[in-house]
């Protein structure tokens, strides 16, 4: 099992490069407005998970997470594939 925590992390940090607000999440109970992710953002990350996960990206329309771990409820109940390790999801969307 991916540790999930770790691989947000890894795509915030793809996701916007040079991101110096960002604040690393530490629990899934981190809000995503503490974290300094903001819309376009949270965009860019949802897709890249729908990409990690064999998510169909218009199912993700009207998800509003406030909290990692309400991301990660809406991840792990939609997805149709699980990547064997952080470094295969990460080469899935490089």
């Amino acid at each position: 099992m991916v540790d999930f925590i770790e691989l947000f992390n890894k795509v915030v940090r793809i996701a916007k490069p040079m991101y110096p607000d960002f604040n690393n999440v530490k629990s899934l109970d981190d809000k995503m407005t503490d974290i300094g992710i903001d819309s376009l953002d949270g965009l860019l990350v949802m897709m890249f998970f729908c990409e990690i996960y064999g998510i169909d990206p218009e199912m993700t329309k009207g998800w509003y997470p406030a909290t990692v771990s309400e991301f990660h409820e809406l991840i792990m109940t939609n997805k149709t594939k699980e990547p064997e390790s952080v470094d295969e999801a990460i080469k899935a969307i490089s």
